[in-house]
């Protein structure tokens, strides 16, 4: 595999998307979520879990365009990084 990779967490706490939940929310996260995309916006992995409540499809859709945005921060993080070299 070449290019980039990230990941971030996001769940659904009190009903709404959240984006790199702390210990406190994701241990009161109805839904919490972990994905991992490619620079290209490939899905590596996308694991969600229902802690207290079934997870919706539109819900999901939400923590996945939530966790996009998410990534493509990171990947900015990443190619600035780079960018700059040692």
């Amino acid at each position: 595999m070449s290019g980039s990779v990230a990941a971030v967490s996001a769940g659904i706490v009190d009903g709404v998307p959240v984006l790199d939940l702390d210990y406190p929310e994701d241990s009161s996260a109805e839904v919490d979520a972990n994905v991992v995309m490619t620079g290209e916006g490939g899905l590596i992995e996308v694991q969600a879990t229902a802690e207290r409540t079934p997870l919706s499809r539109a819900h999901l859709d939400d923590l996945l365009v939530l966790a996009e945005h998410g990534i493509v921060q990171l990947r900015t993080f990443q190619d600035e990084a780079i960018a700059a070299g040692p």
